[in-house]
């Protein structure tokens, strides 16, 4: 039976992406595969001390409406488009709103069925104040 596997997005160079593509076909196998055997090595090996010492740079995981906007490279509009369908995860506090990182990220994995999102989370026509979404 396979491992759950879960999405993680990382920015490398450019020659090491290549790298990885060219290594990937030549051995027929995928580069999730690749990388997964990399870290698993790496770390028994006890070569990347940053995950022991613990992360330097830890994202916000509670996004504004902009972070997520950026986050996801897409118009403040477009993002509360299919926050008020239901499709992303999100809560309103007051006139703001706030996204968790981890909800957001399993949605644009796709691990995001809607029946298993909390009470709350965004679902609803209400009006955004200052936010239109005409032209959306």
């Amino acid at each position: 039976m396979p491992e759950n596997r879960t999405a993680l997005f990382v920015r490398i160079p450019v020659s090491r992406a290549r790298q990885l593509d060219s290594r990937a076909h030549a051995l027929g196998r995928t580069k999730q595969d690749l990388v997964n055997d990399l870290l698993e090595s790496a770390l028994a090996a006890g070569e990347v001390s940053a995950v022991e010492d613990g992360p330097k740079n830890i994202p916000d995981e509670v996004l504004t409406l902009v972070e997520l906007a950026e986050l996801l490279k897409l118009d403040d509009n477009a993002v509360l488009v299919r926050v008020h369908s239901g499709e992303l995860p999100g809560r309103r506090f007051g006139s703001e709103w706030r996204f968790s990182r981890r909800a957001v990220l399993d949605w644009l994995d796709g691990h995001d069925a809607p029946e298993r999102r909390p009470p709350g989370f965004a679902g609803s026509s209400s009006h955004i104040v200052g936010h239109s979404t005409e032209g959306v």
